[in-house]
């Protein structure tokens, strides 16, 4: 999914995506839980590193091969003499005996041109280390994988937290206004001298108390969405709200659809275990010899003066092939060393690995406990909430009879909307539960298509 650049504007709990153009291009769109998840796939800096390493490995499987492939190299040299090297000679091949003859040797100039060609013919250190770098692939294929379903989790967890707060929110929004009603109800019956000053002063502390409260909750609210925003890379500076999902409230798919897979953390300990087996393998394939063909083509002149371009000056040839046999006799224990390493990180993982699946069993019989405890919150809220609506709905009946004062129906509208906040509340904690679960089970994916 692309995106243009975005503002993001509040309207209460609905989000208006609009791409930055004039009022009469501008388009509305609504952005849901999953388009919030694909647009922080596509964007969140961290998914993207994990997906330039994984280019990267492509690369380093590439480089290892190459070193199986023909090596050409070229190479020439010049040198000039302003001053021919001198060597002594024996004064013997001149008759002069017991003497030694100072005599120089060479030209003032000499130039050489070198073509050199390798080709590797057999390397047990290179098979392995190809088999290495694509356990190396695969390595860095599940760490983006985990990269994505972290980003999942933290994304879907923010988005929920965000609403919660928000919900409370209104709540506080909802009760500051059952207290002005009740403010101007109870200033009436203070000028009319029916209740004392501390009474009225008591609405006023609590309205002052509440409008503290609901304060630190939007200030609450807006650290929730930077956060959120950082997740999904929007820049800091867009606004940002969010909808509430349409299937909210359907709680279908909890505890019995929820089948255990090999969570995401298992498989990248078991990849880097197959990984330093490879490497074990790499290391002891030092042990065996290689064996490579090779050829070498040289030119060279020599000349008392600058010359090189005559064509009539002659140039010497050598041509060089053979075959070149590498065996290792000793390195001091390098490579026995460095096994040792090897076999020890091997053990090191698979501890590891015991003990991140025990984890993983525990925080998944956690979460589906907490599921349990949560559904059952949920459904002693809603039986809650539709008590208060009951209440309240009687509490009108009785108030168009005068049977009880505005301040008693005020308490039970208030009574009712609190009701309704805390079931809101509930079934948003069961989603945050469910996201726990999924985790665990290796399974957060799916909120891309329960979403």
């Amino acid at each position: 999914m692309t995106i243009k650049p975005v503002r993001l504007f509040i309207f209460g709990f609905g989000l208006m995506l609009m791409p930055i153009a004039t009022s009469a291009q501008a388009a509305n769109e609504s952005l849901s839980l999953q388009q919030a998840l694909q647009f922080a796939l596509e964007h969140n800096a961290e998914v993207r590193q994990a997906a330039y390493d994984q280019e990267i490995s492509e690369y380093q499987i590439k480089e290892i091969r190459s070193s199986g492939l023909p090596q050409i190299e070229a190479e020439g040299q010049f040198q000039g003499f302003p001053n021919l090297p001198t060597q002594l000679l024996p004064g013997e091949i001149v008759g002069m005996p017991g003497t030694q003859i100072p005599v120089q040797f060479g030209t003032t100039y000499n130039t050489s041109g070198t073509i050199k060609a390798s080709q590797l013919l057999y390397s047990q250190e290179l098979f392995s280390g190809l088999k290495a770098a694509k356990d190396s692939r695969e390595l860095y294929t599940l760490l983006k994988i985990k990269s994505e379903e972290d980003l999942i989790y933290q994304v879907a967890s923010a988005y929920y937290q965000s609403l919660e707060i928000e919900a409370q929110i209104r709540s506080l929004d909802s009760n500051l206004l059952t207290l002005d009603k009740m403010s101007k109800v109870m200033l009436a019956r203070y000028q009319n001298e029916m209740i004392t000053a501390n009474e009225l002063d008591r609405i006023t502390v609590q309205k002052t108390n509440l409008a503290t409260q609901l304060q630190s909750l939007k200030a609450a609210r807006d650290q929730q969405l930077n956060y959120l925003k950082l997740l999904m890379g929007l820049p800091i500076t867009a606004e940002l709200s969010l909808e509430e999902p349409l299937d909210l409230e359907d709680l279908s798919l909890s505890l019995a659809n929820y089948e255990s897979q090999s969570p995401i953390e298992l498989k990248i300990l078991e990849k880097q275990k197959t990984l330093n087996l490879r490497n074990l393998e790499v290391t002891r394939a030092g042990y065996y010899p290689t064996l490579a063909l090779f050829g070498q083509q040289s030119w060279q002149a020599q000349r008392n003066e600058f010359n090189f371009f005559d064509g009539n000056q002659p140039w010497f040839q050598q041509t060089v092939i053979g075959v070149q046999l590498q065996v290792p006799i000793f390195d001091g224990g390098s490579k026995h060393h460095k096994i040792q390493q090897n076999q020890l990180q091997i053990d090191k993982l698979q501890l590891q690995k015991d003990y991140a699946s025990s984890q993983l069993d525990l925080q998944t019989e956690n979460a589906r406990k907490q599921l349990q405890y949560s559904f059952a919150s949920v459904s002693a809220q809603a039986d809650n909430k539709e008590l208060a609506r009951k209440v309240y709905e009687q509490s009108q009946q009785m108030y168009q009879e005068e049977v009880i004062g505005l301040t008693e129906l005020l308490d039970a509208e208030q009574a009712f909307r609190s009701a309704q906040t805390n079931y809101y509340n509930e079934v948003l904690k069961f989603k945050r539960s469910e996201l726990d679960l999924l985790k665990s089970l290796g399974r957060i994916q799916q909120i891309l298509q329960n979403t």
